[in-house]
Formats: C-alpha cells, structure tokens, sequence
C-alpha cells in the first residue's frame, strides 16, 4: 500500500470541510471521500464568502472547524505512525460510532484502504473482534456489539481528537 488512499481526517456531523480554501480562494488539495450515507450541505464558495464577510461569527465558527480538521489530522498522522492496525481500527470504530450509531455499512476492502493496509489484514482483524464479542460482521454490514471493549482495546487518539474538539469550541463560548 502506497498510502494513497489513507483516511488522515473525519468529518460527520460534527464539523464542516472546505470553508478555509473558500474563504481565501485557495485550491484544495485534499482528496474527500464519502465513507457512509447520510445528510450534507454544499454551497458555493461565493456564497460561503458572502456570508462570512456579513456574519462575523460565522466565519470565527468556520475558521474553528478549519483549526479543529488540522489538529485531527495531525493526530491521524501520528496514530498511523505509531499504533498498530487493530488500535486503529478500534479507534475508527469509535468515531463511527459517535458519528452514525452502531451500524455500518462497509466492505473489508474499503475499511484497508482508510487503514492503510491490506484487506487480508482487515479480514483478521475483523474476525478477531468478532472473536472477542466486539463486533458482528457479514457481508459489508458491521454492528458494533461491545462499545466498552472496543474503547479498551483503541489507542488514545480518539479521546485525544475529542479533548482538541472540547478545547476548541469551548474557547470562546459565552
């Protein structure tokens, strides 16, 4: 794996992608995929502009889901330096789950390529936390079973995203 396709960032419900390069004219470099269905909101740049420039504090919210994507980045990037496949992957489910609730609709092949891994390595690891109780798994539907368990067995780094989201947009609250 050539690393080309790694997830190095999430955003759900929770956050918003884009605004900086929109409000600055800037060209994004970043490669954006939609891992599960659901609800977004697109709009233009202009539009987005506008708005900012009329809605002081619009634009201070946008500036913090830019800072608050860096700082989840970099954190993806440490995490997938540094901690093993099943933590990761622990770590993916949690947010998952915060995000969409306990059932997921992905292949093997899909979940190695935000790991950066193989699907073999993906097969194993799913079917050692369906071994555990963690989880269900057949035929690209995943229900995540044991929460607590997959919480022990995840590396810091989910907790830690979530501790930079609190300090970010707790900051300024009045």
């Amino acid at each position: 794996m050539g690393g080309g396709a790694i997830e190095t960032g999430m955003i759900g419900k929770d956050g918003a992608f884009g605004a900086s390069q929109a409000l600055d004219d800037k060209v994004s470099l970043n490669h954006v995929v939609i891992q599960l269905a659901g609800t977004a909101s697109l709009m233009s740049s202009d539009h987005l502009r506008e708005h900012a420039d009329a809605l002081p504090a619009f634009r201070a919210v946008l500036i913090k889901y830019d800072q608050f994507f860096l700082a989840q980045v970099q954190q993806h990037v440490a995490c997938n330096a540094v901690h093993n496949v099943q933590a990761r992957t622990c770590k993916w489910l949690l947010r998952m789950h915060g995000l969409v609730g306990p059932d997921l609709l992905l292949t093997h092949e899909f979940l190695a390529q935000m790991m950066g891994v193989r699907r073999t390595t993906v097969t194993e690891i799913a079917s050692e936390l369906q071994r555990a109780g963690m989880i269900t798994y057949s035929r690209g539907r995943l229900h995540i079973v044991n929460l607590p368990q997959i919480q022990q067995w995840a590396c810091e780094c989910d907790e830690d995203i979530g501790s930079h989201y609190r300090r970010i947009f707790s900051s300024n609250e009045e």
